[in-house]
Parts: structure tokens; C-alpha cells; sequence
């Protein structure tokens, strides 16, 4: 980044960070890397991820319901493969 971006870069955050503060928003600081965030498994599971697409959820107990009710209609194989992957690492 050029020095001349870098300036327009920095106004630019200045004049946002003004913008949210009048709007009352408040900026929370945090690391850029925390070790309580788990990685996510998610790419393991493209089943449930065709399962959920497109649908809309009122709460976090709809969402565990329907990942339950696909997780039930799994087959043993299907949990043996996932043990398989999460041993590998």
C-alpha cells in the first residue's frame, strides 16, 4: 500500500469510526486471532449444508432440530468416514 493510499485509508477509518460513535455504536477492540474460537467444521458436512440451504430459522432450537433430524438419518458409514477425517487431524 502506497504512502498516498495509506493516508486515504487511515481518513477513511477515521471518518467511519467518527460516523459509528455518532450513531452510537460502540467499537469493541479485540485480537486478531482467538484461541476460544474453535475452527469449524463445517466443509465436513456439504449434506447438511444442501439441507439447510435456503431456509430461514426463527431460533437456535429450530437450527438443532434440523441438524438432528439430519444427523439421524445418517448412516453408521457415514459417522465411521467423519471419524476417519477428525483422526487425521
Amino acid at each position: 500500500m502506497g504512502c498516498s493510499s495509506l493516508i486515504t485509508f487511515q481518513r477513511t477509518k477515521l471518518s467511519l469510526l467518527k460516523k459509528l460513535d455518532y450513531m452510537g455504536f460502540q467499537c469493541l477492540d479485540h485480537p486478531p486471532y482467538s484461541l476460544d474460537l474453535a475452527p469449524s467444521d463445517y466443509y465436513l458436512f456439504p449434506g447438511l449444508k444442501k439441507q439447510l440451504k435456503g431456509r430461514h430459522f426463527l431460533s437456535d432450537a429450530e437450527i438443532i432440530t434440523a441438524t438432528e433430524t439430519w444427523l439421524d438419518g445418517q448412516t453408521s458409514e457415514f459417522f465411521e468416514w467423519l471419524a476417519k477425517v477428525r483422526a487425521m487431524g
